[in-house]
């Protein structure tokens, strides 16, 4: 199990990332994220080394979960939100896995939502469950004690997660954006691809006609035809490249011409957002996922079926494509009832 350890230094070379002891400079081979790391910067540090997870506790529970193929083939943001949990939990460690029970999971859980909030007290429990049912034939557990616990509702005073953006804000925000983030913006907007797939999407995903990537989530292929003003934007993007930058094969590139972060691009996006929103050029509640949903609201304003706007999208099922159709049935048939009400005649004969 990791914890968070200072004194390392991360450094990306030639695409790859590796990680040297600050002090001493040596690098550490060991892989990030594994008990070995921790040992090996421990040994660096000149302290005494942590004897290694037990057999039948969390610890080693966690510990033989992120060595498994299961967990190595997650997407790697997955596993840095699924780390975030590990570490929280690692107090816990010592924790024997037959006096784990549900309510021990719901006290993990309310604790978690006192320091954490809401989402990552109900991450706390499905992290718990996934450990379980991968634990259980395996023969750690013998039942999923997080099965039955129930996650904590989202308040109804708040309001919509990711909404989607009203045609306004989308041409207030390309209008007045930075390149690279109008860029992006662009890109979701037209395909509804995720953050993560914006800014990871290479050039050579781009033909002129269409765009072609693997989706992260659920990493399977995906391609769809390009939108006119997506057409424009990318040929005059990469027709003004310098010799240097199209030495990157990244489309979206940060203000000093290289690739963005997750972390990077979160924080340049919402820092342009939140400036746009205390001028009240757009209404709070804007967030870059957004844009995925306001492609299947305009795919259902525009009259496609959940099984056309699903495969816009790159869902497996219709299910999360349903919303989109269904709120925009609704709209429809209530714009039709209330231009029936104005075109019926009261009995009287008065209007």
């Amino acid at each position: 199990m990791i914890y968070r350890i200072r004194g390392v230094k991360k450094v990306r070379a030639r695409g790859h990332i590796y990680f040297y002891h600050r002090r001493t400079g040596e690098r550490i081979k060991a892989e990030y994220g594994t008990d070995a790391f921790v040992q090996e910067v421990m040994r660096l540090n000149g302290q005494p080394l942590r004897q290694p997870a037990k057999d039948g506790t969390l610890a080693g529970l966690i510990a033989a979960y992120r060595a498994s193929p299961e967990f190595l083939s997650l997407a790697e943001r997955t596993r840095k939100d699924y780390q975030r949990v590990f570490d929280y939990l690692a107090p816990a460690g010592d924790l024997i896995l037959t006096k784990l029970t549900s309510a021990g999971v719901i006290t993990a859980r309310d604790r978690a939502f006192a320091k954490h909030k809401r989402r990552f007290a109900n991450y706390v429990v499905q992290i718990f469950s996934t450990l379980c049912r991968w634990g259980k034939p395996r023969g750690w557990v013998g039942s999923n004690p997080a099965a039955d616990v129930p996650l904590i509702r989202r308040p109804r005073s708040l309001a919509p997660a990711n909404r989607p953006w009203t045609d306004a804000e989308l041409e207030t925000v390309l209008i007045r954006a930075p390149a690279s983030i109008r860029l992006a913006v662009l890109l979701a907007a037209s395909t509804g691809m995720r953050e993560g797939d914006v800014i990871r999407f290479l050039w050579s995903g781009y033909d002129g006609t269409g765009i072609a990537f693997r989706q992260r989530k659920p990493g399977v292929p995906h391609w769809l035809p390009a939108h006119r003003r997506l057409r424009e934007a990318l040929d005059a993007t990469r027709e003004a490249l310098d010799e240097e930058e199209r030495r990157h094969a990244v489309v979206v590139l940060g203000e000093r011409g290289k690739p963005f972060t997750s972390n990077g691009f979160q924080s340049r996006f919402f820092k342009f957002i939140r400036k746009l929103e205390r001028e009240s050029a757009v209404q709070a509640g804007l967030t870059f996922h957004g844009l995925r949903h306001t492609v299947g609201k305009m795919l259902a304003e525009a009259g496609c079926d959940t099984r056309t706007i699903a495969a816009v999208l790159g869902h497996a099922t219709e299910e999360m494509a349903r919303k989109y159709s269904e709120a925009e049935d609704r709209r429809r048939r209530v714009v039709g009832a209330i231009r029936k009400l104005e075109r019926k005649k009261p009995k009287n004969g008065k209007q």
